[in-house]
Order: structure tokens, then sequence, then C-alpha cells
């Protein structure tokens, strides 16, 4: 892996390594921030979905999120029905644990997954909660005996078992056999195609590679990012007739895959089972289950991350090619097409053999990142209105600006990478609006948030520690600060065009009668407002205002004092109440524009 699409390699490659850093915590690393740059990928996909009210595709986005966050691979038998799928799995697990017979299993999906102990699990249509069941009971469910033509509507059964091969969040699945006179068979295990990360292709030598089974082919290369070649049954043959149908099938493949070199495991299923059982090693060695077994073990040791990233990958731009069509303003196009980028770059990553850039039908050059604009315009503000605020009328009006932005910001971070992007760029907010943005936030969008922004300061500091001269300024360059603070740049041009605004409204006979009678500005911003007015005589009225009320306040906050130090409360009236606030806002500015919002959530 590399440092495309915002990821950055781990430590090891040119970077200082802890002393109590392990030889395999880099590897984790690069795979664990491959894992989070996809799932901001999905992210973007699925608000997009939900944004267009494609409730259908935002569904299946938030399924391949699931898969994602639990980290779970599923391998899939896949093969035409008589070619012992069943009695392969059953060898590789070790146990007769999924029923074997001449009839075809139902249309149900069975799946093997670790569990503590033996449980089973039976998932059916229409109904919300699942059947917790005896595992002796299974073939009553999965096979064409116990529920013919899946009268009980199952849509999985799912078997939970204590077996080292499925540790580490792998699903080993069992499909129902293609081809067969249950058409409902072939149809679910089409339909299961789609969620495989890897496929164990099951023919056999009594009747080879038939045209059902090389179409099930063709559909499985097109969604499975690995898949394994498996002739069954070669106990039923012995020496060169059955090297003659392992060449045939091998012969049969390449030509379907255009030449491509592919690896066949001819293996008896039924003699490996016997072996193991008996811990015989030469028969288990000479069943052919040995090799398939060992390919296998390394594949899921070694190739599994990427081949579970590259599938999760397949799986959104699936998705994303099915919602482009239904995508009509400009501005989602453009996010449709930056999603697009995104995708085929980490496909390009993790499978560097892939089209390194998107088609030409979905690549477009993407506008230049912009300072982020995260507030419409302000509408103008009716200052009549206003002014009868208690507080600070402008102080009130960057309060609600901010707030906007913190509620439009926090969205926009959790759907849209290229803000994420621009948010690290500056290192975020400064502290002042960190703050008052976690009051908003809740812990998932903060988490989608600032994860990239600490990234980054981990690449940074990484950089100080390796250079040679570990200046303070480097350490200063990155702290959080005003100077680059979106927050504060959009309330500065808020805060000026509220004063501008003010200061033309007062040029009137009306709007200084409503200034009269209202509480005024407080002192910064009067400032503000005599400067932007440039008329001595408004300054002078303005400076008279602010003199009479705080002269007003102080009166009534010691009539305040007195009448509660005189038990008189009953008669204090609300101006006395809120004197004392009064005169702090109109001294130092609202509590909402100077101190971090109230926060429940505290360390």
């Amino acid at each position: 892996m590399n440092d495309a699409a915002g990821i950055e390699p781990a430590a090891g490659a040119g970077q200082p390594v802890s002393e109590e850093v392990g030889p395999d915590t880099g590897r984790l690393q690069d795979y664990a921030k491959m894992k989070h740059a996809v799932a901001r990928a999905i992210r973007s996909l699925r608000s997009l979905a939900s944004e267009v009210k494609n409730e259908l595709l935002a569904r299946e986005g938030q399924e391949v999120m699931s898969k994602l966050a639990e980290d779970r691979f599923t391998l899939a038998v896949v093969g035409q029905f008589k070619r012992g799928k069943s009695s392969l799995m059953n060898a590789i697990i070790g146990r007769d644990v999924l029923p074997t017979g001449v009839l075809p299993l139902t249309s149900a999906i069975t799946i093997l997954k670790y569990g503590a102990g033996e449980s089973l699990t039976i998932l059916r249509e229409g109904h919300i909660f699942p059947e917790r069941l005896p595992v002796s009971s299974l073939a009553a469910y999965v096979t064409e005996q116990g529920n013919p033509g899946n009268q009980k509507r199952v849509k999985a059964a799912i078997l939970e078992m204590p077996s080292p091969f499925l540790r580490r969040g792998l699903e080993f699945v069992d499909t129902p056999g293609v081809g067969s006179a249950i058409v409902a068979n072939t149809e679910t295990t089409y339909a299961f195609l789609p969620q495989c990360d890897a496929i164990v292709f099951v023919t056999s030598v009594d009747s080879p590679l038939t045209e059902a089974e090389v179409d099930v082919l063709r559909c499985v290369r097109q969604f499975a990012q690995k898949v394994f070649f498996v002739v069954n049954k070669t106990d039923l043959l012995e020496g060169a007739v059955r090297e003659e149908v392992v060449a045939f099938v091998s012969g049969r493949l390449q030509a379907e895959t255009g030449g491509e070199f592919l690896r066949i495991y001819p293996l008896s299923a039924t003699r490996g089972m016997a072996a193991k059982l008996s811990t015989d090693p030469a028969a288990y060695a000479s069943s052919g289950l040995k090799d398939f077994e060992e390919a296998l073990g390394a594949f899921l040791a070694l190739e599994r991350t990427n081949t579970f990233l590259a599938s999760i990958l397949a799986r959104a731009t699936r998705l994303l090619e099915l919602l482009s069509p239904t995508v009509s303003t400009a501005g989602l196009s453009v996010r449709c097409t930056d999603i697009a980028n995104r995708l085929w770059k980490l496909r390009h990553i993790v499978s560097p053999d892939t089209t390194p850039q998107p088609p030409d039908s979905v690549r477009a050059a993407r506008p230049a990142a912009a300072e982020p604009k995260l507030l419409p315009s302000e509408a103008q503000l009716d200052w009549t209105r206003a002014l009868k605020t208690r507080g600070c009328p402008v102080c009130a009006r960057i309060a609600q600006a901010a707030f906007n932005f913190y509620a439009r910001w926090q969205y926009t971070l959790i759907a849209d990478e290229t803000a994420q992007d621009e948010f690290a760029g500056v290192m975020g907010l400064c502290p002042l609006h960190t703050w008052q943005f976690l009051t908003l936030s809740s812990p998932q969008g903060l988490s989608s948030s600032y994860s990239k922004l600490a990234e980054k300061c981990s690449k940074k500091l990484s950089e100080f520690s390796a250079a040679s001269d570990a200046a303070v300024s480097n350490l200063e360059s990155i702290l959080p600060g005003r100077q680059r603070c979106p927050a504060c740049r959009k309330l500065a041009d808020v805060e000026a065009d509220a004063v501008r605004s003010l200061a033309q409204f007062l040029q009137s006979a009306g709007g200084q009668r409503a200034y009269r009678d209202s509480q005024g500005v407080c002192l910064r911003h009067l400032a503000q407002v005599i400067a932007a007015s440039q008329n001595s005589e408004l300054a002078r009225r303005l400076l008279q205002h602010a003199a009479r009320r705080f002269g007003e306040a102080a009166e009534d906050m010691q009539n305040y004092a007195m009448k509660h130090d005189g038990l008189r409360r009953a008669l204090q009236h609300k101006d006395e109440g809120d004197a004392y606030l009064r005169a702090i806002i109109h001294l130092t500015g609202e509590r909402a524009v100077c101190a971090p919002w109230p926060e429940d959530a505290e360390i």
C-alpha cells in the first residue's frame, strides 16, 4: 500500500519507530488506515443515496459498512448440485456438520462461523427475530427432504462452532447447488454471489465442467476477488483417466478466462475426511485435500485482507453505478464523481493490476478545493426587531451563525471526505470553536470528523521527531489557532456584515429611535459601529445611550442586592433580576460568542 488517496504509510518506511512496536505493527496499521479510508468513501456514498432518497441503495450501503466494521470475510463454496460441496466443507472442518446426500439442498444459504459453543440460528423471510434451535435440527431446514421447495422460507441457517478454521471473522458458506430442477436453488445462489469475498468453485470428475457450471463461473468472476478451482471425487477414477479429466477442466477454464493460468486442486473430499478422522498423514496427502487446505490457509493468512477490501470496494462501486443515474443536480453530480474517483483510486491501491483511473463514464475534473462554504449568505436582519433583545443583538447574530455553521459542518464532515481533508489541512477549529462544536456533534460525527486530523497530527509529529532540529516553532505550526480556523473566518465575516448593517440602519431617524429604546450593543460592537458609521454626532448619541444603560444597570443591581439582604425578594422586578447579566454581556459580549457552550460529556 502507498500514500495515495490520503493513506499515509505506517511507521517503518523511513519513519522513526518506537521500540515497543512489534514487527507486524506496520502492516496492521496500513491495513487499518486503508480500511478507514474505505469506510469514509462508503459513508459518503450512503449519504448521497440518502440525499436522493434512494432508501434501497442506502440500506445496501449500510450492509457493506456493517461488513467492513465487522471485518467479516465471506468464503462461499459454489457449484452445480451433486458435486460434493457439503462433503468438501465437512472435510475442511473435520466434522460431519453439514447434511449430505443424493438430493440437492433446498434454496437456503448455510453459514458456518466461529462460536464458543455449537448453536444454530435460522433466519426466515418475514420474521423479525431469528430462531434459536438445536444443531441437530439443521437438516430439517436446509435439505430438500426436510424443507421441500423451501416451504419454511429460510433465508439462511447460521451454524456456530468452535473450529479454528473459522476464527478471525471467517464465514464459510454452503450455497444451494445450481442447475437442478429446483429453480429457486439456482436463484438463491446467484443472488448471494455479490456478498462473497472469495469462492471455492467445485466441479467433479464424474461430469466435469458442464455448460451450467460455465455459466455460474462467468457470474462468479464478476463478483469474487479470488476463486479456488476444485475438481472433487477423484477417488472415482484412477491414474491416467483422472489426469485426463483434470487436464480437460484446466484447458476449459483457461479458454474461458482468456488463457489465464489457473491452479486446479484435484481431490477426494471423502478420502480426505476419512484420513483426518483416522489421523493417516499419507492418506491425507494422497487425497489432495492437504494441498488445497495449505493453499487456502496461506491465502487466509496472507492475502485475505487485500481481497476483503477489494471485495468491499467492488460492492461499493456497483452501488455507485446504480446510484449515478438517479443523481440530477450539478452539486450532487460532482460529489458522485468525487466518490467514484476515490473508489477507483482505493481499488488500484488494494489491487495494483486494476485500472488506476475510473473509466471515462465516471471520470471528471473535480473543481479545485476551496475554503468550505458551510453557510448560505446571511439574510438581511430586521434591526427593529433584533434590538428588542436584552443582550447584544450583534452577538446574538454571531451566536446564531455559529450554531448554523456547526450544524451544517458536522453533517459535511461526516459525508464529504474533501471537507475532511480541508478540515485536517487547517488543523481544525480554534480551541473556543472546537469546544462549541463539540456540544452540537455526536460522538459518531466527531469520530468521523477528527480522525483525519488526528492522522495528520501523528504524521507531522513523526516528521518533527525525525528532523535534525526539533524546533518549538515546528510544534507551534500545527497548533489550532484563530488564523486558520474556518469558524473564526466565517463568524468574522458575519460580525463585519452585522456591524455595517447596523451602522447603516442607525443613519435613519427610525433606526435611532429603535436603538434609543433598546439595551444597545456590547462595548466591543459599540466601538465597531461607531467606527463604521463615521458620524460624530451619532457616535456622541450612542455613547450617551451606553452611559445611561450602564448607570441604570448599576442602580438595578444595587436594588437587587438590597432587597435580597432585606428579605424583600418579592419586590424585585425583572430589570433588577437580570441587571448583573445585562451588565456583563454589555461589558464583555454574549457568552455564546466568548466561551464554550455547556457540554454534558466530560472526561
